[in-house]
């Protein structure tokens, strides 16, 4: 891993940077890239922020989320970056809807990630899987650049923290993504804001997505899962930005919320024969593995991976991985 000096001196050469998102962007994708964005244009730099896919409504509050151009980086002139800085994104081929792109040689990929299965893919690399958040590692990487965050940061870091603990229910949330979340919330980020945004802002539509979920949910040996097939889920005029949270909420806040169950999986066809798979686990049944084996990835306790093929297939062969013993 590269030491956060051989970053910092990189930077400070670098004269534009690109930061894009990752596809589906989050809370700690988005806050982290914003973060980043005032940290490089405070240091004086050139800095473009995009995103292949739109952002989650409730995330525009976020001090310059109106800037993010959304446009996938694919069509940008990449050669007009000398530096790439990549936060939150596991892989490289999670960055264009064209798969991995192909920069200019020349050009430097910083990768600053907390993904278990990122394989520092970049130039350079400052991959911290310990931490809850990619955000909590660009609040490290900014004290150990002793630089000042400024509320418009902590605003964004704060709710990176907050959105990927769940709130600090997550099994991932740790003494030292509190101890950071207090330390932003002193540096003047608006606490009340980021709550209210992160989980407490879902369109009306949020109500009939969940009551078709509730309606499917199954719970078996421990197992709490639900599919919505694409016949349901037309019914109901949703943007993928806006899907993206409610489901995220949903196999977290209900179906692994039901008493005794150990781990939950949501099944959602957004168009015929393509299909998400949100995993969530508690303990030490690590998920990532099963994301993995489908070509996804993410945490111990919270994986995503996506599935061509009838929804009738996966649903049984995830659920039996999910009923295996606890490792």
């Amino acid at each position: 891993m590269d030491s956060p000096r051989n970053i910092l001196r990189t930077l400070k050469e670098s004269k534009r940077i690109l930061i894009p998102l990752h596809l589906r962007p989050d809370g700690d994708s988005i806050g982290s890239a914003l973060a980043s964005y005032h940290l490089f244009r405070n240091m004086g730099k050139k800095v473009v922020v995009a995103s292949a896919d739109p952002l989650p409504e409730v995330l525009l509050f976020l001090p310059a989320a109106k800037r993010i151009k959304i446009v996938d980086p694919e069509n940008l002139p990449l050669e007009n970056f000398d530096l790439v800085f990549l936060p939150d994104i596991s892989s490289p081929n999670l960055i264009s809807s064209a798969g991995k792109l192909n920069f200019p040689a020349q050009t430097i990929l910083v990768n600053v990630d907390h993904h278990k299965s990122n394989r520092n893919y970049g130039d350079l690399n400052y991959v911290i899987p310990k931490a809850s958040a990619t955000a909590e590692i660009i609040y490290d990487l900014a004290r150990a650049w002793k630089m000042p965050i400024p509320p418009e940061v902590a605003d964004c870091l704060l709710t990176g923290i907050y959105t990927d603990t769940g709130g600090f229910l997550y099994p991932s949330t740790t003494a030292d993504s509190l101890e950071k979340a207090s330390e932003l919330i002193r540096g003047g980020a608006n606490r009340d804001a980021v709550a209210e945004n992160s989980f407490r802002s879902w369109s009306p539509k949020a109500i009939k997505l969940w009551a078709l979920i509730l309606a499917n949910a199954r719970i078996r040996k421990n197992v709490a899962y639900s599919q919505v097939p694409y016949s349901q889920l037309k019914t109901i005029n949703y943007s993928q930005s806006e899907f993206a949270g409610i489901r995220g909420f949903a196999v977290s806040n209900l179906l692994l919320s039901i008493k005794d169950v150990r781990a939950a999986a949501l099944f959602t066809e957004s168009k015929p024969r393509q299909i998400r798979v949100n995993l969530r686990s508690i303990g030490n049944l690590d998920i990532s593995k099963i994301a993995e084996k489908w070509g996804g990835g993410g945490h111990s306790n919270s994986a995503v991976f996506d599935y061509r093929g009838p929804i009738k297939d996966i649903v049984p062969k995830t659920v039996k991985l999910l009923q295996g013993p606890i490792r």
